[in-house]
């Protein structure tokens, strides 16, 4: 009682197949999630760092965090960059609609475009959206004509960040 359980499969991002993952059956006990929980505030922390908060063995959070990344429970680990520490000060969110004979598959090109940072595929009136950064807004407009609609967008509406209220809401920022 109290345990998910997760068949993790092969998952299929929109630019393409991904690296196979075992097929086992994973459980989500207590333990995981707190492993978990303490992982998404700091992707850096040691096995003898979670283990001295989990009052458990290193060997044990080990194993535990191994079986996760192998079943695919646990996907990767990412740096968080401060956008504007790195000169990108605009910041949009792009909603769109495929044009016909254009795939999902197809818009997965545009993770080569530098300042693209996610695509969604997503239900209502638009049925693409995705998160755009550059140095400003003329450079992001620029980006969004020249390298993101010609891959096959159409209805396209942008939406300029005001000010990021939440993002990553395990992690402190500083």
């Amino acid at each position: 009682m109290g345990e998910i359980y997760i068949t993790a499969q092969c998952l299929e991002p929109i630019w393409g197949p991904s690296t196979q993952r075992s097929s086992f059956v994973t459980s989500v006990d207590e333990m995981n999630k707190r492993i978990l929980r303490l992982l998404r505030t700091d992707g850096k922390m040691s096995y003898r760092e979670v283990a001295s908060f989990l009052k458990r063995s290193p060997s044990t959070v080990r194993d535990r965090i191994t079986r996760m990344e192998e079943s695919g429970i646990i996907l990767g680990y990412v740096t968080l960059v401060d956008p504007k520490a790195v000169g990108m000060d605009a910041e949009a969110l792009l909603l769109a609609n495929l044009k016909e004979g254009v795939s999902v598959g197809d818009i997965g090109k545009l993770k080569e475009v530098e300042g693209v940072q996610e695509i969604l595929y997503v239900s209502g009136e638009r049925s693409i959206m995705i998160r755009i950064q550059a140095p400003d807004n003329r450079a992001l407009e620029e980006k969004v004509s020249h390298d993101i609609v010609p891959i096959g967008l159409q209805n396209v509406d942008l939406r300029m960040v005001l000010e990021s209220v939440m993002r990553f809401p395990d992690v402190s920022l500083g």
